[in-house]
């Protein structure tokens, strides 16, 4: 019994449902839903990160005796171009952004730019160029006063810091002389972490294409990369599959170690 019981209920519930939407007219999706293709404010996110290893001392840890932070990697954002910033060229001679030269001294806002040229053998004979410019340094921070950058565990690098910021000073037995909170390091361009910015990001799929490099992981932007938007958006049947070509060139400016940690962002 309680089986027909069961079965008797969901027919029942099956024939309610067919019987509620029997009549209803649904609405098309509208063509602005699915043919969504445009970037939003900013184009591309740029999230420098760091490996650091053995260069932050844990002036609390191992019974307060101090010890290494084996492996650390740092992680900051630069955003400044995203809604754009004014510029100074303070390089000591003349540069270029884009088609503009900028003597020394001189000063323009710049900001993230989206250029549209004709391409044969993009989608609709169009490509998207999304001029992204970034400084060429970048600070870091530990995770806390009790975590700090050594300036001496940099002595032997290759690659050392443009600059230490804010010391930290410290009463324990395991302080050392030279620590600091933050450090600004070279961007490194051919390991950058680059996101798109996407008006609606729940209806496009982002593909990289002609060897480009994953988004969201360390890749080569030493060269122009090329991603295919798709619109994967629920679409009338006959309805075309709506692309986009999109290319991502990076412009590195100079700036001092002192601007460029100011004007990292450390909150992600």
């Amino acid at each position: 019994m309680k089986i027909k019981s069961i079965l008797f209920a969901i027919t029942f519930a099956i024939t309610a449902l067919y019987g509620c939407q029997s009549g209803i007219v649904w609405d098309e999706v509208p063509e602005s839903v699915y043919s969504e293709l445009d970037m939003g404010t900013g184009l591309v996110r740029n999230r420098p990160r760091e490996l650091f290893v053995n260069k932050v001392w844990q002036i609390n840890h191992n019974d307060g005796k101090g010890q290494w932070l084996e492996n650390y990697i740092a992680r900051s954002l630069l955003n400044s171009f995203e809604n754009g910033m004014e510029y100074v060229n303070n390089t000591g001679s003349n540069i270029t952004i884009l088609d503009k030269t900028l003597a020394p001294g001189e000063k323009m806002t710049v900001k993230n730019t989206l250029e549209i040229v004709d391409d044969s053998s993009a989608p609709e004979g169009k490509k998207y160029i999304a001029h992204i410019f970034s400084f060429d340094k970048v600070g870091y921070h530990t995770p806390n006063k009790g975590h700090a950058f050594i300036q001496s565990a940099f002595d032997n690098e290759t690659i050392k810091p443009y600059g230490y910021f804010e010391k930290i000073e410290s009463d324990a037995k395991s302080a050392k002389e030279d620590m600091y909170r933050y450090v600004v390091m070279p961007v490194k361009q051919n390991e950058m972490v680059l996101e798109f910015i996407m008006k609606d990001i729940y209806a496009c799929r982002v593909d990289p294409v002609n060897g480009a490099p994953n988004l969201g992981t360390p890749g080569d932007y030493t060269k122009p990369q090329q991603y295919m938007v798709t619109n994967i958006a629920i679409r009338p049947e006959g309805a075309p599959e709506y692309k986009r070509l999109y290319e991502v060139q990076v412009h590195l400016l100079e700036v001092t170690a002192e601007e460029a940690k100011e004007k990292t962002s450390y909150s992600l």
